[in-house]
């Protein structure tokens, strides 16, 4: 059976073709569902229109690739937003259904699509919510979702440092302590795009980005080039996809600080993520609690 999942972030959308569990290929659209929920509370109307115009052509193309089953889920732009059964309507009357995906279940869609072995710790960070899961072949031990994000952070902090790493350190303290683990292996956009923009990827490459080891020094070397950069000049940057150019400086400033807390230098970056997890899911391969 050949499945098409499709992913309705906070910043991008994107659609997993997958023949039962090798992955075919993967797609993104920025489309910023999520820009300036922080600031109202609801979704922008245009956001939603250009979100749903994507998630309705990621469903015209799976169909095309003769995908057999398709399913659409979404996570926390929508799950928080005051106004989320606008956009539900919306694809309904589109003909498409989506699942909401609970805080916490997010958190294990993505340890179970980014696992391989050892006791790890799987970090997702997102547009508007960043996950925390520990676990090992066993299962998992700690799973927690935060309200912080890429776009949130932007839509909070702009680009001011001295802003944004204190709503950085507010917010993920909630995190608590964590289980002991070996790996922090990183899903998501940021660190796949930190890794795009240290190799200079003219073309992104996800054999290269799969397992890659990156490193806390070069984000916040990253970071700070990119910080100093106008957002002209950040389209000449290999790597970085220019819808993303607006908030890779808080999405740097995230992953740097989020290693600080879990007391690691580096991170395994992954490219099987909460896609793969919730294709694991529906197929019945674990189960929410």
């Amino acid at each position: 059976m050949r499945y098409g999942i499709i992913d309705i972030g906070s910043n991008s959308v994107r659609l997993l073709v997958s023949d039962e569990m090798t992955r075919v290929f993967k797609k993104i659209n920025t489309t910023g569902l999520g820009r300036g929920l922080a600031l109202t509370g609801c979704l922008q109307e245009e956001n939603m229109k250009v979100t749903a115009d994507a998630i309705e052509d990621f469903f015209a193309q799976a169909k095309d690739e003769g995908c057999g089953e398709i399913y659409a889920f979404a996570t926390e732009a929508v799950r928080s937003a005051k106004n989320r059964q606008a956009f539900v309507d919306m694809l309904e009357k589109r003909g498409i259904s989506i699942d909401i995906v609970a805080s916490q279940n997010e958190a294990k869609l993505g340890f179970y699509g980014a696992y391989t072995k050892g006791k790890v710790c799987v970090m997702d960070i997102g547009g508007a919510s960043t996950e925390l899961a520990v676990g090992d072949e066993k299962g998992i031990c700690f799973a927690k979702s935060m309200p912080i994000g890429l776009v949130r952070i932007f839509d909070n902090c702009q680009e001011d440092y001295k802003k944004i790493d204190a709503y950085i350190e507010d917010i993920i303290k909630g995190y608590g302590k964590l289980p002991e683990y070996d790996e922090i292996l990183s899903i998501g956009g940021t660190a796949s795009s930190f890794v795009a923009i240290a190799e200079n990827m003219k073309v992104y490459n996800p054999d290269i980005v799969d397992n890659y080891k990156l490193k806390k020094s070069v984000v916040d070397k990253l970071t700070d080039k990119i910080h100093n950069m106008s957002m002209e000049d950040r389209l000449n940057i290999n790597g970085l996809e220019p819808k993303r150019r607006g908030v890779i400086v808080g999405g740097g400033r995230l992953l740097s600080k989020l290693m600080d807390y879990l007391g690691k230098d580096y991170v395994i970056v992954r490219e099987s993520d909460n896609q793969e997890g919730y294709l694991k899911y529906k197929k019945g391969l674990f189960r929410f609690e």
